[in-house]
């Protein structure tokens, strides 16, 4: 594990496992170039027992394989990155936030996209205040 890797562990299984690309093609002795590689080993990923992937590529967005087979893949919103400290924490928060406020995988992810951003937009933390700016839709459809 490095210091960004998050796996969260539901009933003895890995429900959700985090981490940014070049993390995932370090654990399997690669360097990931294409969202079809970083999907092919977020899948191998899942064979190991993480039943969802959430991969963070800072800038580019994120992917998600959730444990259906489903693929989301997001943009990373419009803005000037001020500190990416605690981005990724963010965006599990706001993920996990999400899930356990809708029970929707694509209103999850969404949700952590806008929370990393929101934070890495900032110089501290983002606010709730901050994260709702950069949602899609309107902060009830994401259970805020």
């Amino acid at each position: 594990m490095h210091g960004g890797d998050f796996i969260l562990e539901v009933g003895g299984g890995d429900w959700a496992s985090h981490m940014m690309e070049h993390e995932l093609g370090e654990m399997f002795g690669t360097v990931l170039h294409t969202d079809e590689e970083i999907i092919t080993y977020a899948k191998r990923l899942q064979e190991k027992g993480a039943k969802n992937v959430l991969i963070s590529m800072a800038g580019d967005g994120a992917i998600l394989i959730t444990e259906q087979g489903e693929i989301y893949k997001e943009e990373a919103p419009k803005g000037t990155v001020v500190n990416s400290v605690g981005a990724g924490d963010s965006m599990v928060a706001g993920f996990l936030t999400g899930y356990l406020n809708t029970g929707n995988y694509e209103k999850a992810f969404q949700l952590g996209i806008a929370s990393g951003s929101a934070s890495a937009f900032l110089s501290w933390l983002a606010t709730k205040e901050d994260v709702v700016k950069l949602l899609k839709e309107p902060k009830e459809n994401y259970g805020l």
